[in-house]
């Protein structure tokens, strides 16, 4: 998930465990425990672009990197407030364990592909049943967290408030996998009215909510792409062919960074050409609008340089025009 979801849960999760003793405090290093995860990405200007695709969400979201994290920071902490809180070093630790565990359990509910099971394990754990940002998600557990900041640490409600908003929360959570279900079955009728024959298919929820999804169906030659709102009165009923085009790959096709490039695309990428050059398009994570002209999200330039392969990310791509995003709602309420 974004940024933002990840430091409130993890200053949710710290109100939680140790709230009743700490106080705002439990909230802060909650928090940072919630965002230490994501700081893989200060490793952007290092590596390249792809390097950097499997760098973030790779060993900072394993399951064995709070088991290391928690003992450290949870050190630190106890040695900062020794003298002023009676709060043991193994309950700081938990406090952290539980702030930076919670982080990539809900980035293994997202589409991006997360490492779970590094370093004993390179796949990556895709469950594809909530976007990155889903305001139904953020902000019940930003309005509570704001609130309490306010209420006593002993206070009765303010302990009932986070124990119902983090409970309530985990419930939509698991409510977007009944969704998801109930989505692959709206594609299966729509893709086999279509008489779309297809070799596999995914279907992936777009920003904002757990309501609007794109499902692409892949083929032998390329995929159908087609939209569901849950809100719809009827299954899709224009899917957009998008050819592989991978023959245009063929010059570099025994690059390492290129082949690493697909496999993080897991299959699901589009080969194209414009003013800017050849690109490759990682198809699940769509365009930045609904519109056919809206560019991809995840689009990849391809240079060859005396040889050697330069591959770039677009940042011009993740850009979405005010009138693009006020589609983009509309689509959500359904047609």
């Amino acid at each position: 998930m974004d940024l933002v979801t990840q430091t409130v849960l993890g200053a949710a999760v710290g109100e939680v465990v140790l709230g009743k003793k700490a106080g705002n405090k439990a909230i802060l290093w909650g928090a940072i425990g919630g965002l230490i995860p994501d700081l893989d990405i200060l490793t952007g200007p290092f590596v390249s672009d792809v390097d950097g695709l499997f760098i973030h969400r790779g060993f900072s979201h394993s399951i064995v990197f709070a088991f290391l994290l928690a003992p450290m920071l949870g050190w630190l902490i106890h040695r900062i407030y020794r003298n002023k809180l009676s709060i043991t070093k193994i309950e700081w630790m938990k406090l952290i364990f539980w702030s930076a565990f919670t982080h990539p359990i809900l980035d293994y509910f997202t589409t991006y592909g997360t490492g779970a099971f590094i370093p004993f394990w390179d796949y990556r754990v895709e469950f594809g049943t909530i976007g990155i940002v889903d305001v139904f998600y953020t902000l019940p557990l930003i309005l509570v967290v704001l609130i309490i900041l306010f209420l006593k640490r002993t206070s009765v409600v303010r302990r009932k408030l986070i124990v119902t908003t983090v409970l309530l929360t985990s419930l939509y959570l698991l409510g977007t996998v009944g969704n998801k279900v109930y989505i692959n079955t709206v594609f299966e009728k729509a893709f086999a009215k279509q008489n779309i024959d297809y070799e596999r298919y995914k279907t992936i929820p777009l920003p904002l909510t757990n309501f609007l999804w794109m499902g692409i169906a892949e083929t032998e030659s390329g995929y159908y792409m087609g939209l569901y709102s849950n809100f719809d009165s009827q299954e899709p009923q224009k899917f957009d062919f998008i050819p592989r085009n991978e023959n245009m790959l063929h010059a570099f096709s025994d690059d390492d960074s290129l082949l690493k490039l697909i496999r993080f695309t897991k299959g699901y990428y589009h080969v194209n050409q414009d003013e800017k050059g050849i690109y490759i398009a990682d198809l699940r994570f769509g365009k930045a609008g609904i519109d056919e002209n809206a560019d991809y999200i995840f689009k990849f330039y391809i240079t060859d340089i005396e040889g050697d392969l330069l591959i770039k990310q677009s940042n011009e791509s993740k850009k979405m025009e005010s009138s693009a995003f006020l589609t983009f709602i509309e689509r959500i309420k359904g047609i």
